[in-house]
């Protein structure tokens, strides 16, 4: 919202005695003159209505008194006062002559309130419809005055603004001529020459040594710029410093108010950007080595301990006691979770790279397809209500996320009779599907601690699970730009929810 304090505040210092501005100063002497001629006014002053209150901008004449309240009218005041001051010629004014003072309101084009011009002059006759005109062209000066040089100050604090983000800029940021010369250049472009050569850039092309095909190459791109608009490149650079680097160079053709044609410049190092592509590579590597590993080297001796395990229970079912019996059924039982863990590890590896083909599924569709997968009890229901309306997903992953979602559902219900519900309920940017149980509920400070690798919040000898379906089921909908939230009181079931974005 447009305000008063704005036209001004740039022009008037801390101290309200002072103006800034000489230039602007200097107009408003000419202006305060040109009232005193006209009119033949005595005393002249000029006030500026600014959020710190009443700021006398200039002032002429012996010092007006006047009331708050007399500023307080909106339109055009003359009133009569006693002839106490003096005339422009600094001789006093016969005491019995009417004195009229008028206090016209300076208003800026957007209708703010700027101020007030206020003078007195000595006169049997009213303002005519004549001398009003004069005057509101006289203000009008003023305001067009303080608006030039509000004009004035934005534009040095753009100017400011903008050369302080260039040279704060840790890229090399530079501006070429059409003849490929520099024009400008950052704090971070000059300090990559060495000091005694720096003295050599703006001006230059800084190719003047090179021989004729080098220098072609390097203003290559350069050209396409000039002629195509825009230039992308990535490249190694040996910098005048010495140092070798690796950057990507945009470069923009513009063109200023003549139509003259320039290229900005903006060239950064991505050698760090490019050595975390590397660890990263690397480390995507080095798990695919461990996904090989945990699919053969573990699992082949950990099946075969476990048939041996199975065997030697079988054979001396008959000579061992209970207990004993009992033993090597909570080991075979290890080996069977140790065995789930490694699957859901080798799962969640490979979560990033998941079949991302769409295509448009109902929620009734999905749930049929992986209801064989659940082994859903006969004392639990699920209900999916989403009318059968099409959702066009990705469709390996958005499985999984429902399929781990309801099988967590499934596993943690401690219900005689459980009962979850999948809905689908309406929203404009996501695909907002609600998942609820009537089980045990999760207490809220575990809210954040479900969805962590591993974990659980109960015994595994309790509920079976390796703690990583949340985990995988939260990462799948990340990765497709989700999120998920869960509700619950800790006691009446949970809530699911699923903001899975549409396209």
């Amino acid at each position: 919202m447009p305000n008063v304090g704005r036209y001004i505040e740039n022009i008037l210092p801390t101290d309200s005695n002072f103006f800034v501005d000489n230039d602007i100063q200097k107009n408003l002497e000419h202006i305060v003159e040109l009232i005193l001629n006209v009119f033949d006014a005595t005393a002249c002053s000029i006030i500026a209505n600014s959020p710190q209150g009443q700021i006398e901008l200039y002032q002429y004449g012996s010092k007006i008194a006047i009331a708050a309240e007399a500023l307080n009218s909106e339109v055009f005041n003359e009133s009569i006062i006693e002839g106490n001051s003096k005339s422009t010629s600094n001789t006093p004014l016969n005491v019995n002559s009417k004195m009229r003072r008028v206090i016209s309101l300076i208003i800026l084009p957007s209708n703010l309130k700027l101020g007030w011009l206020i003078f007195e002059r000595k006169s049997e006759s009213a303002f005519t419809e004549k001398d009003k005109t004069i005057l509101a062209t006289i203000q009008k000066n003023i305001v067009n005055q303080l608006l030039q040089l509000n004009f004035i100050f934005k534009k040095e604090k753009d100017a400011e603004l903008h050369s302080m983000i260039s040279e704060l800029n840790r890229d090399f940021v530079f501006i070429k001529d059409e003849n490929f010369k520099i024009v400008y250049a950052n704090d971070a472009f000059k300090n990559s020459y060495p000091k005694e050569m720096q003295n050599k850039i703006i001006g230059f092309t800084t190719i003047e040594h090179y021989e004729e095909d080098a220098a072609t190459a390097f203003l290559a791109q350069d050209k396409i710029a000039l002629d195509c608009g825009i230039s992308k490149t990535v490249e190694n650079l040996a910098m005048p410093n010495g140092m070798q680097i690796t950057v990507e160079t945009i470069k923009q053709r513009f063109e200023d108010k003549s139509g003259k044609y320039y290229i900005l410049g903006v060239c950064r190092d991505i050698a760090e950007k490019e050595n975390l592509i590397s660890k990263l590579q690397k480390a995507n590597s080095e798990l695919d080595e461990f996904t090989s590993i945990a699919s053969h080297d573990l699992k082949s001796p950990l099946n075969a301990i476990k048939r041996l395990l199975e065997w030697i229970s079988d054979d001396c079912k008959d000579l061992l006691p209970e207990e004993h019996l009992e033993n090597f059924q909570l080991v075979i039982n290890r080996t069977n979770r140790m065995q789930v863990l490694l699957e859901d590890l080798l799962s969640y590896s490979r979560v990033d790279r998941c079949d991302s083909t769409r295509s448009d599924l109902s929620l009734e569709n999905v749930y049929l397809e992986i209801a064989e997968c659940l082994e859903i009890p006969e004392t639990v229901t699920v209900h999916i209500n989403a009318n059968d309306k099409l959702l066009n997903i990705p469709v390996v992953p958005f499985k999984t996320v429902i399929l781990n979602l309801i099988s967590n559902a499934i596993k943690h219900n401690d219900k005689e009779l459980g009962v979850i519900h999948v809905s689908l309920r309406p929203s404009h940017h996501y695909y907002l599907i609600e998942i609820t149980d009537n089980g045990p509920g999760i207490d809220p400070k575990y809210f954040s601690l479900i969805f962590k690798l591993f974990q659980t919040l109960r015994s595994r000898d309790d509920v079976e699970g390796s703690g990583i379906g949340l985990c995988v089921a939260k990462k799948l909908i990340i990765n497709y730009g989700g999120k998920i939230e869960v509700a619950s009181d800790g006691k009446l079931g949970s809530t699911f929810t699923i903001f899975w974005p549409k396209i």
